[in-house]
């Protein structure tokens, strides 16, 4: 064995150890999505409270949340006491893991004790939940289990709680400042019903009428902004199922037209006068390196990433206190240390590849073929993606039931869900809609689905480029999704032979979901 091949494998096992730890810890993570169907959850609560007209007001409310409130609210308990019983899951591993070794106890401790704020949270809202469900009892309870988790200790949510407790008890107990403690802890329609308990028992029911015109500015508001998070999915949704059932009634009778047809040479040659669209086939490359060639890319891009991402820009991040200043907290800081460190980290890739085929130079002219300016490219790039959504749509619900809301997530959504600055926004959507597909499609559809060929077919050498582009994700919750999308993207540019193509519905992909995003946590 060479020195070479010595060196790849020494590197090879240790990518497989850095992705095996890295979906193992994403394991005891919640599922970002989780966190966004409770922000979900939320604006329905409070587009329940919303009147509109009469006409606007039914058909909005068939369209959102298809119940009366009394069912909208018992959905909403369910979906918090999942969220809470996935994270008293993890407080519980996180003891155990405690309990089995003492390596970082401090640091165990204080992501365990994390979790438990947040259960504590969870808790305060599905009290008031259960409350306009009825069971008022349970939600007493619940508010007495917060303050018991507690103890000695005295947080925000603790404090809430009591108060809370005080509202529904029989007799009612008032707390001192408590206006102030619900409006700072409290949101939305959390807010809203904890004010007017709150105010009904003050006996100050002159506030109930602003209370209520306020409740109704932000119920409009919720209408609006869920209206917005769902057309993405719900428009490409309807639209792919039925490009779906057309390419379904195509194979079935005009099978040589489909896209899925698999043309040959002498037929192509037999329809010379058919349009151009007709006579498309797949893409053959040539091959001109072997599978050491295509093992030394993906596992020196893999190193170099990590080494970059991991160790040397948390390196000079922590020498000259990037990102640890309270002073540089705004939300275009922020979204600067996402857009460079991803750029420097997937950089090295245009490197790896100048290098490592260097020795095969001149390359064929269909490899890296990139043409902004083609119609037929743009029809698959918008084409792929209406495909694509209800694909991953259904497969990322049968994943989130797989993995029992766990499995971490993209790390941006949180930041996404935050961020209210617009350059903020403009530099997060550069990431995902620009850099995020240039980079990513160049590696996995530009380089390896095409190397893959050589060793393989073509269906395997989709699919195994698509599991390698989920894998490089680094998390559970993202990798059957992203493993179906990344298929499609490989179909489109097998069919297109345009790296614009699979860039452009990364792109749309992308973007949709930020838009949804944005709607769901903006203010």
């Amino acid at each position: 064995m060479t020195a070479k091949r010595i060196v790849l494998s020494i590197l090879s096992l240790l990518a497989i150890a850095a992705i095996g730890l890295s979906l193992m810890s994403s394991w005891s993570n919640p599922q970002e999505q989780t966190r966004l169907d409770l922000l979900q959850t939320d604006l329905i609560l409070q587009a329940t409270e919303w009147q509109g007209d009469a006409a606007d007001n039914a058909a909005i409310r068939q369209l959102l949340f298809d119940g009366e409130p009394k069912k909208v609210y018992k959905q909403a308990l369910e979906s918090y006491q999942e969220a809470r019983a996935s994270n008293v899951r993890l407080i519980a591993e996180l003891s155990q893991e405690h309990d089995d070794t003492l390596a970082e106890p401090s640091a165990l401790q204080k992501k365990r004790s994390r979790k438990q704020n947040l259960v504590n949270e969870l808790d305060v809202h599905i009290g008031l939940l259960k409350v306009q469900t009825g069971d008022v009892s349970g939600a007493i309870a619940t508010w007495q289990s917060v303050t018991k988790n507690e103890a000695n200790q005295r947080t925000s949510m603790g404090i809430t709680a009591e108060i809370l407790q005080g509202l529904w008890s029989s007799p009612i107990m008032l707390l001192p400042n408590a206006e102030g403690q619900v409006r700072r802890s409290l949101s939305g329609w959390y807010r809203h019903i904890a004010l007017e308990q709150l105010y009904r028992a003050q006996q100050r029911l002159d506030l109930i009428p602003t209370l209520q015109k306020q409740q109704q500015l932000e119920a409009t508001s919720a209408v609006n902004r869920l209206l917005i998070a769902n057309a993405v999915p719900l428009l490409g949704g309807i639209l792919g199922i039925l490009l779906w059932i057309f390419l379904g009634v195509q194979w079935l009778f005009f099978r040589s037209s489909s896209p899925f047809y698999k043309r040959t040479e002498a037929a192509n040659q037999e329809s010379s006068s058919e349009s151009e669209s007709l006579r498309s086939r797949a893409q053959t490359w040539t091959v001109p390196w072997g599978g050491e060639t295509v093992w030394e890319v993906m596992v020196l891009w893999f190193t170099s990433f990590i080494v970059v991402s991991q160790l040397i820009l948390p390196l000079v991040f922590s020498a000259f206190r990037i990102g640890s200043s309270s002073g540089s907290s705004s939300y275009t800081y922020k979204a600067l240390l996402v857009l460079l460190p991803y750029i420097f980290s997937m950089l090295p890739i245009l490197a790896i590849l100048q290098i490592c085929l260097q020795g095969f130079r001149p390359l064929p002219s269909h490899w890296f073929r990139f043409n902004l300016f083609s119609w037929r490219s743009l029809v698959w790039g918008v084409g792929g993606y209406l495909a694509a959504v209800p694909l991953v749509v259904i497969v990322s619900a049968l994943s989130e039931q797989l993995l029992q809301g766990q499995g971490g997530g993209n790390p941006l959504l949180p930041i996404l869900v935050e961020s209210q600055d617009n350059l903020a926004k403009l530099i997060l959507w550069s990431t995902l809609a620009i850099a995020a597909p240039f980079f990513e499609e160049l590696l996995f559809r530009g380089f390896l689905l095409p190397s893959l060929t050589k060793f393989m077919s073509y269906g395997s050498a989709i699919a195994l480029s698509a599991f390698c582009f989920a894998l490089a994700h680094l998390n559970l919750a993202d990798l059957i999704p992203l493993t179906v999308l990344g298929m499609v993207l490989g179909f489109i540019y097998v069919r297109s032979n345009n790296l614009f193509a699979p860039m452009l519905v990364h792109c749309l992909w992308n973007s949709g979901s930020f838009v949804a995003l944005l709607a769901l946590g903006g203010n």
